[in-house]
């Protein structure tokens, strides 16, 4: 392969600065989700900003193990290496490193980097419960970051491919077969405290080993897995007090936007957003009344949210959290998320003392109890989970102004346990409805995945994705992933691309950030089923995106601009609604020459 044009090398620095400061963002935000999911940090003097900022710190080590791992030694990187070296450094450092210094800061990097370990560096993501979903977004980027290193110079080796490959590999060792979200729902709060504890002295070791004094000495400090320095954990830290933390200076009206914004975003669940915005209005009202002195209204704030896996529940129920805290209904507005396992205890008199911890926690903010229903058995034998549920159902109606507390869980079970206990009917004022995804919005989930990682979808794959989704879908039980299907879907479609690549001696961009045909492989459908289901020619409705006029059109007109009947402009097919074509009842003629008639999937 030629060597790439200046152009391109300047397009691939800006991808992976860009990819940088991505991967900055993803850990400085996990930090911030922590902090705001274990309340009883407040009683260790810990802040959101304490958090973030040990985090950042170890991001820092990820980057630097990332480039070593692609130029494992100095003497194998290429001027164009050289320059994403700069790069990093600049990014690690906060200054430019040019001539011979930047010789010397890269021979640095690569050899400071040699006792990081992927477990530390990526450990948060894999045991603390509020970022496991999060477990995809890390890996994929680790690997645009090592794509844009290996393809910068415009040639790849099969020594450049078996340093991905075995990157993939070690970041799988991590979590083994199964990804982080698919592990136990709710981290036990001993281990939690065990993995912030770790945090905190990773990060100060780090701090010390990826700093600019670090590269001035001789013999640079070893990162995670090497002897921690004998300096305080947390140097260079104080932990902040309550009365420290720092001010949020966001209006109302500004934390309130950007908590709908997060909702808009999200794709589908039109229905849980009518309801959001019905709440929030009604609530606005009431706190307008409550300045005017007049007479407020306070509904049950406790909700229900019934649904399959993987349709949104709790995404939704941690923008709700925001709402609320936006609104001043709750104070700090955090979401703390359970299950059974964090409610009752295995020995009697253990089980209200363990639900009254973790209601502690969730004090001023949400409680979001997943597979509820499991608290409360048919055959009323369970003592325990009895227990859990008195204790809440108390706790519910006495703190009723600083707690509000989400059960969620599989529709038919959770419409049981509210009937048959009256105190659950009572108090819990709403029940939002999660609907499964259709194919097209199980297509868009992906694409948005994709696209944040800078793949994009050719027809075909689009074709192959639609069909793959549109067979779950019809043959679905309540154990259909939803959203959880089109992430890993995507995780797999990545995987392949990359063996795909790893046998091709010339590798350019176009191939790095193409999802082809053979690369898509949606969940739980064989490759050659998915062929078979390709084979076969199919419709699909779209809807213009500047009149709304709806047309059907072949499946291989999708990714291509077509132009509208009604308003004669010119849009992008990108998805559509796959339309089934059933034939007409043995005898009837009507209709003569106007074919089968269409069925929409939804």
């Amino acid at each position: 392969m030629s060597r790439l044009s200046d152009d391109q090398i300047i397009e691939s620095i800006r991808l992976y600065r860009e990819a940088i400061q991505e991967t900055k963002a993803l850990y400085v935000e996990s930090g911030q989700r922590v902090r705001g999911s274990y309340a009883w940090l407040d009683g260790e003097d810990v802040d959101a900003a304490a958090i973030a900022q040990q985090m950042d710190d170890l991001h820092q080590g990820l980057l630097m193990k990332v480039f070593a791992a692609v130029v494992p030694t100095a003497d194998s990187r290429t001027i164009e290496q050289r320059q994403l070296g700069r790069v990093l450094l600049e990014h690690l450092w906060g200054k430019s490193v040019m001539g011979h210094q930047l010789h010397e800061a890269v021979d640095w990097l690569i050899s400071a980097s040699a006792d990081f370990k992927w477990c530390d560096l990526v450990r948060p993501f894999a045991e603390l419960a509020p970022l496991r979903d999060r477990w995809g977004e890390l890996e994929t980027l680790v690997m645009r970051m090592a794509n844009l290193l290996v393809s910068v110079d415009g040639e790849t080796s099969e020594s450049d491919n078996a340093n991905l490959a075995a990157m993939r590999a070690q970041m799988k060792e991590v979590v083994g077969e199964s990804e982080p979200e698919e592990r136990n729902s709710q981290m036990d709060t001993d281990a939690a405290r065990d993995a912030i504890v770790w945090l905190r002295e990773e990060a100060a070791r780090l701090r010390d080993g990826t700093s600019v004094t670090a590269a001035e000495k001789p013999t640079p400090t070893a990162g995670p897995g090497a002897a921690p320095p004998k300096s305080p954990p947390l140097s260079g830290v104080k932990p902040a007090s309550k009365s420290a933390e720092p001010l949020d200076e966001r209006t109302p009206e500004q934390r309130l936007a950007e908590a709908r914004a997060k909702l808009d975003q999200l794709i589908g669940l039109d229905a849980i957003k009518d309801q959001i915005q019905t709440l929030t209005n009604f609530l606005k009202m009431e706190s307008q009344r409550e300045k005017e002195g007049l007479p407020m209204t306070r509904p049950s704030l406790h909700m229900a949210f019934v649904g399959n896996p993987g349709t949104g529940k709790t995404t939704v129920a941690r923008i709700i959290a925001d709402i609320y805290g936006a609104l001043g209904i709750l104070e700090k507005g955090h979401l703390v998320e359970t299950d059974r396992s964090g409610l009752v205890a295995e020995y009697a008199g253990q089980t209200g003392p363990k639900t009254n911890a973790k209601i502690d926690e969730a004090l001023d903010g949400v409680l979001f109890i997943d597979e509820a229903y499991t608290l409360i058995d048919e055959d009323g034998q369970d003592q325990y989970g009895r227990e859990a549920v008195q204790t809440l159902l108390k706790r519910m109606e006495d703190q009723r102004d600083r707690l509000v507390v989400i059960l969620a869980g599989y529709p038919v079970e959770m419409r049981k346990m509210i009937r048959s206990n009256p105190g659950l009917s009572s108090r819990v004022g709403t029940t939002m409805h999660f609907d499964d995804y259709p194919p097209e919005a199980l297509c868009r989930i992906f694409e948005l995945i994709a696209k944040k990682s800078k793949y994009t979808l050719p027809t075909e794959s689009r074709r192959r994705l639609l069909r793959g989704f549109t067979y779950l879908y019809i043959a679905r039980d309540r154990h259909f992933g939803n959203g959880r299907t089109s992430r890993n879907s995507f995780e797999r479609s990545v995987r392949r691309l990359a063996n795909r690549l790893a046998t091709l001696t010339e590798v350019d961009r176009k191939l790095l950030t193409t999802l082809e045909a053979e690369d898509i492989e949606v969940a739980d459908v064989t490759q050659a089923h998915l062929a078979a289901l390709v084979a076969e020619p199919g419709n699909v409705r779209v809807h213009c995106k500047h009149c709304e006029q709806a047309v059907v059109i072949d499946d291989k007109q999708l990714a291509t601009e077509i132009k509208c009947d009604a308003c004669k402009e010119m849009y992008e097919a990108d998805w559509g609604e796959p339309v089934l074509e059933l034939p007409k009842p043995a005898g009837d003629t009507s209709g003569e020459g106007e074919g089968a008639k269409d069925v929409i999937v939804k």
